[in-house]
């Protein structure tokens, strides 16, 4: 038995909207503040262009962390563990 992908049936925000996006050796963050959208995704190298692409994407919703103050809470908390002393 094999499981499908959800896809995403929303508005979407990110063609109308142009994030602003960083990336790490092996993520690419991308903020839509007016989505109230962050989208963390797994970066890969293209085999045949060499260039950097997206991979497996998550995406916190900013009104389901504030419906849900304990999720948001422990993302505050681990990125405060993770801050540069």
């Amino acid at each position: 038995m094999t499981t499908q992908a959800k896809r995403y049936v929303g508005d979407p925000y990110w063609e109308r909207e142009r994030p602003r996006e960083t990336d790490t050796a092996k993520v690419r963050v991308s903020y839509f503040p007016e989505a109230g959208k962050l989208q963390i995704a797994q970066l890969f190298t293209d085999r045949d262009t060499g260039e950097a692409k997206r991979g497996r994407t998550v995406t916190l919703d900013q009104e389901d962390l504030t419906l849900h103050p304990a999720a948001r809470a422990l993302i505050l908390e681990v990125l405060e563990a993770w801050r540069e002393p």
